[in-house]
């Protein structure tokens, strides 16, 4: 409970310390926070009362992974019934909807009900199987992985991101209250905008690191999979008390140690969960992503490139203090990407700040620019021996700078140079 009150106090309030422009945004923001305290309340009560009788313990491996997939392949049948339902209301020629979606409704309830006595059983089975290989990797005391993997199927909050406009730094962010509208969001970042003189954004997230952490229902069980591992990560940095786990919110260079650590043990956990677990998912994916490749080979669009080159574009131009010609700049090239078909609703400082922080593609991230931080941590990786003493390592790093003098010190030894 301790290491959970240390969770809610440090993601409650991603900021600098408490001042001026922290007062105004708790006024712009009034009655739009997400109530973080109420959500863990809840969840914590519904992990608790699950774990007093944990019955997925008596199932087999199989019989649990079946259970699972059976929840999900429900989960994709309860959005589609929610999408059904929308498009009728949203039909104009449609004088009754109420009536006219009312079979439907019924299923969706239903549906969702059969749902929700599940859930608490396929979150512990995800859990279990995600810590087999945490067990693997050194991460458990007397067979209990610290700190003890929990998540929570939710509706998740979105992120108000607030960057200066004179470079790419994200000096704010707050969760704000789910379904805000998209004209709320709007007057949101413009009030937010107009007030501090700052570059602001409202994204959506795909998970967030409470405890327990928030993760999205989706019957996506790959992606699910990667990102109960990738929150964990953000968990076990700040229960290890690591300088990138404590220092997240008011370092640039600690948020992206952390963030791109996260990512890759995030797609090794990934695959030796499926594969353990999972191997038709496993091989139906690789089959999908060597297809993705081919398409991405023959699409006259590169999106990486472009972005790439716009994130790159956008540091020379405020490094000259062109700020307005940069964000100028930023507005036409979000134009092309839209012509493209990525709908990009706003490109601006923040939209780098909050992206630019996943940097574990090889080669950079496209919204990363020429940062090295990510390189330097997919470095690391490659030359730890396994995934556990690589976040090992992770958690003792205290800065980019730290991290230099460790692949420095590294690649003397591999040499036998002092």
């Amino acid at each position: 409970m301790v290491a959970a009150g240390l969770l809610l106090a440090l993601l409650r309030f991603e900021a600098p310390p408490y001042g001026d422009r922290e007062a105004h945004l708790d006024r712009i923001l009034a009655g739009k926070h997400f109530d973080l305290a109420g959500w863990w309340i809840e969840a914590m009560a519904a992990k608790l009362s699950y774990e007093l009788i944990p019955t997925h313990e008596g199932m087999s491996d199989a019989e649990q992974a079946a259970f699972v997939q059976d929840y999900m392949h429900d989960v994709a049948e309860f959005k589609r019934l929610v999408g059904q339902i929308e498009a009728i209301y949203s039909d104009l020629k449609v004088g009754d909807a109420a009536a006219a979606s009312a079979g439907l409704r019924a299923q969706r309830d239903a549906l969702r009900a059969r749902l929700n006595v599940r859930q608490a059983i396929v979150e512990a089975i995800l859990q279990d199987q995600v810590q087999s290989v945490l067990r693997e990797e050194g991460f458990a005391v007397a067979g209990q992985v610290m700190p003890p993997l929990r998540f929570r199927f939710t509706e998740l909050p979105d992120l108000l991101v607030i960057s200066r406009r004179d470079k790419i730094e994200r000096i704010a962010s707050r969760e704000l209250a789910a379904g805000l509208t998209l004209e709320e969001k709007a007057r949101l970042e413009e009030a937010v905008d107009r007030r501090f003189d700052v570059s602001s954004l409202v994204t959506p997230i795909g998970g967030l690191g409470a405890y327990p952490t928030m993760l999205p229902e989706t019957s996506a069980l790959h992606w699910v999979i990667g990102v109960i591992a990738h929150e964990w990560v953000h968990n076990y940095l700040i229960f290890t008390l690591s300088p990138v786990g404590l220092n997240f919110f008011s370092s640039a260079e600690a948020r992206t140690i952390n963030e791109t650590a996260a990512v890759i043990v995030e797609r090794e956990i990934r695959e030796r969960v499926a594969q353990r677990y999972y191997p038709e998912l496993s091989a139906a994916l690789a089959s999908d992503t060597q297809a993705s490749a081919a398409s991405d080979t023959n699409h006259k669009f590169d999106f990486r490139a472009e972005m790439r080159r716009t994130r790159e574009r956008v540091d020379e131009l405020l490094a000259q203090g062109r700020v307005e010609e940069a964000e100028a700049y930023m507005e036409q090239r979000r134009i092309l990407f839209v012509q493209n078909g990525y709908l990009i609703r706003k490109l601006n400082q923040a939209y780098f700040a909050f992206h630019g922080a996943y940097n574990a593609d090889p080669g950079g991230s496209p919204a990363a620019g020429k940062d090295p931080i990510g390189p330097a941590v997919q470095e690391l990786r490659r030359r730890s021996p396994s995934l556990g003493a690589f976040l090992r390592e992770i958690a003792a790093i205290r800065d980019f700078d730290d991290l230099q003098r460790r692949l420095q010190a590294g690649t003397r030894d591999a040499t036998g140079k002092t």
